[in-house]
């Protein structure tokens, strides 16, 4: 009869602490799961009126009174459990560990030790870690079904909230610690959801590229983006018309820059088909009095700024990019702003010789006007944002190169760079025209003197 009582007794007992270690278990999962939602989701799912989803959204917009009430759960759970487990089984566990002989004169401390680590284990695996992998797993719909009682709680625990919420407050202040409130979502939280999303499978690589290059054109000016003076097919009004007929015939271009002498000094823009349209009817009529007035630019002009003033421009969506002197640098279109954000698109009549070249050694050849921010990521070298990597003297391949040698270049110079050497494999007179960007495995630190 007392072996039964005592047996029944012990399993209530264990029951008990049982419960108390789930009860521990719902605080875990309810705290994890509302910090871990992400509040988008949680809005979207109110919208649409699931159950639980506005309720999860208010105790998010109250975090003192909740993170309060989830501990003072806790705290009272883990108080009850130590010393209703120490007081009860401990006694029934000594009991049964004194019927060994060798047991006997420990047997109390071996039976409180037991009791303490057996609650401990289960409440790690039950009342913390399981929980806790369940709220990671699916935030959102853990704080969506935890969020009613949750709410209750607080209700109820309402006068200690307020208590601890207050003591908590001015302890803050004394330390000076800041205030606490909703952090606002960055460009580098985005960055991080779409690396995941692009790992996960969810978002394509190309996507995440694409993505990666808009954020990155905020940064992007019209010097980065216009194709260089040295590059341009133009119109000279000083040439016989003949010649200027010839170069619109066997150009691919549709707009030309005009000017006298020297592109430095371009007055006006001729739209191709219209000029030749008339020339149709009338073989003898002059180039002049087709010459739009241009757009002008100033090449620090922002990517974004570039694309409103094409947006508004009536004239045509070419642009001239002049620097502070007033002179030509460039010519810029949305094509170049578009190319900035899909990738290099192949030119009018076609590009045989493409910007990035990757080779089957992992290296890329690259093209000396190829902007610096591009050739970072396509080699994986990251944003050069350090001022000492990026003065502001230069935004193409070819500047950071002459930057880096502090000299005139020539043919098969070479540096080391954030762990790849850099080698000009082809000049254009003076001017850099390819570039092979290998990793260098010997150095990985940045280096910016020549190496052979």
């Amino acid at each position: 009869m007392d072996d039964t009582g005592t047996s029944g007794s012990i399993y209530f007992e264990a029951g008990v602490i049982l419960l108390l270690i789930l009860i521990n278990g719902f605080f875990s999962l309810a705290e994890m799961s509302l910090v871990a939602s992400r509040k988008v989701r949680l809005r979207q799912d109110a919208e649409r009126g699931v159950k639980g989803a506005a309720t999860a959204l208010r105790l998010l917009r109250e975090p003192d009174r909740l993170f309060s009430t989830v501990q003072i759960g806790i705290t009272l759970v883990g108080i009850l459990t130590g010393a209703y487990g120490g007081a009860a089984l401990a006694e029934h566990l000594s009991a049964v560990l004194a019927r060994v002989d060798v047991l006997r004169p420990y047997s109390g401390p071996l039976g409180f030790g037991l009791v303490i680590l057996l609650i401990t284990y289960f409440t790690l695996i039950l009342g913390e870690l399981v929980p806790k992998r369940m709220a990671f797993g699916n935030p959102e719909a853990c704080a969506r079904r935890t969020a009613p009682v949750m709410a209750l709680l607080l209700r109820l625990a309402l006068p200690l909230v307020h208590l601890l919420s207050a003591s908590s407050r001015a302890a803050s202040r004394l330390l000076r610690l800041p205030e606490g409130g909703d952090r606002a979502v960055t460009e580098e939280d985005i960055r991080g959801l779409i690396g995941e999303g692009a790992a996960s499978g969810v978002v394509e690589h190309a996507e995440r590229d694409m993505l990666e290059r808009i954020f990155r054109l905020g940064d992007r000016r019209a010097g980065s983006l216009m194709t260089h003076r040295s590059q341009v097919e133009w119109l000279d009004l000083d040439m016989p018309d003949a010649e200027n007929m010839q170069r619109i015939a066997q150009s691919s271009h549709s707009c030309f820059p005009v000017a006298r002498g020297d592109i430095a000094a371009a007055t006006g823009v001729l739209k191709a088909r219209d000029f030749l349209a008339a020339r149709l009817v009338t073989p003898d009529i002059p180039v002049d009095g087709f010459i739009r007035q241009p757009l002008y630019i100033p090449e620090t002009a922002r990517a974004l700024t570039l694309l409103d003033l094409f947006r508004h421009s009536e004239g045509l969506p070419f642009a001239l990019v002049v620097d502070e002197y007033g002179e030509v640098q460039g010519v810029v279109t949305p094509n170049d702003v578009l190319e900035a954000v899909v990738g290099e698109l192949p030119d009018e009549g076609g590009d045989p010789d493409p910007a990035a070249v990757r080779r089957e050694d992992g290296s890329w050849l690259l093209d000396g006007l190829l902007p610096f921010d591009e050739m970072c990521s396509l080699a994986g070298l990251g944003a050069a944002e350090d001022p000492d990597d990026r003065p502001g003297s230069y935004e193409t391949l070819a500047g950071f190169m002459l930057h880096r040698l502090g000299r005139m270049p020539a043919m098969g110079d070479a540096l080391r760079w954030r762990g790849h050497r850099f080698e000009i494999v082809d000049m254009d007179g003076r001017r850099i025209d390819r570039v092979l960007v290998s990793p260098d495995p010997e150095r990985a630190d940045d280096v910016g003197d020549d190496a052979p």
